[in-house]
């Protein structure tokens, strides 16, 4: 007999780790040691020395305190290996290079969506952008899988070990990952509209993780979105001194730029719906 691999039975397998110690203490208390994580690393590196690429460099490399908290908390307050966040089967490398092909064809439609409505300009110069690129992929990489590994994996598995409804397990990560991209130091009046779409971002991520029993594609999702973004077209922000481009609003600012990622995530999530399983754990 063939193994069920219906979206139900992975999501099952997926949360399963997370059953043999459900208590909602130490989903809270492993989040605050991953949060002291982060923040302590951050304490460390942020103050240094250098320029704005040396400051960005050291803002990515910070998420390895969230993957050491997490790890602290998952073998002290759970007593579970840190890739049991992944799913059964670990990362698999085909489900993380499609999320990643798809979001980098979505990222280049919008891209080029984005250049008409602020032109871009010079970022770093081809030669100092290929400096810095070794260093940049692998920390890109490791902010973007320490997020998935806690919003989609350490809370998403937790929360769901305690409840069946995915208004807990499904939406108050999400939401906390949008409360999260809260700047207004950057958005300004496009501040809410930026938190609207990350959370959105991060719902779209949960359902596919719920889906598939696996963070892979949703790691993939991410960090192909956070690559393109950070590295090659920028909107203006503490974060652009690393990008080839960087996107030069009008006198609207940011809000146009902001709905169209807002209403890209949308598309792609219509995608998703249209293709994925129809049967599983229910959004």
């Amino acid at each position: 007999m063939r193994p069920d691999r219906s979206p139900t039975r992975r999501f099952a397998v997926f949360i399963a780790p997370a059953r043999r110690r459900p208590a909602l203490w130490r989903l809270v208390a492993g989040s605050g040691l991953a949060a002291a994580g982060w923040l302590a690393a951050g304490l460390l590196l942020l103050p240094g020395a250098g320029d704005r690429q040396a400051a960005i460099l050291r803002f990515l490399l910070s998420f390895g305190g969230l993957v050491l908290g997490l790890w602290l908390a998952l073998r002290l307050l759970h007593r579970r290996r840190l890739a049991s966040l992944l799913g059964p089967a670990g990362l698999e490398l085909r489900a993380l290079a499609a999320g990643a092909g798809a979001c980098l064809a979505v990222a280049a439609v919008s891209g080029v969506a984005a250049s008409l409505l602020a032109p871009p300009v010079r970022g770093l110069s081809p030669d100092a952008w290929a400096r810095f690129l070794p260093l940049a992929l692998p920390l890109v990489a490791l902010q973007c899988t320490a997020e998935e590994l806690f919003f989609r994996g350490y809370l998403l598995q937790g929360l769901a070990a305690r409840f069946r409804s995915p208004l807990v397990w499904w939406l108050l990560p999400g939401l906390l990952f949008g409360a999260l991209h809260w700047n207004p130091a950057d958005f300004g009046g496009a501040a809410a509209l930026a938190v609207a779409s990350a959370t959105l971002l991060g719902l779209l991520l949960a359902d596919i993780t719920a889906r598939t029993g696996n963070l892979s594609a949703a790691i993939g999702i991410h960090l192909a979105n956070n690559l393109a973004a950070l590295l090659v077209l920028s909107p203006p922000s503490t974060l652009d001194a690393l990008a080839l481009l960087v996107l030069a609003p009008g006198p609207a600012g940011l809000a146009p730029l902001v709905r169209l990622d807002l209403a890209t995530t949308l598309v792609a999530w219509g995608v998703w719906v249209a293709v994925r399983p129809q049967s599983g754990a229910s959004m």
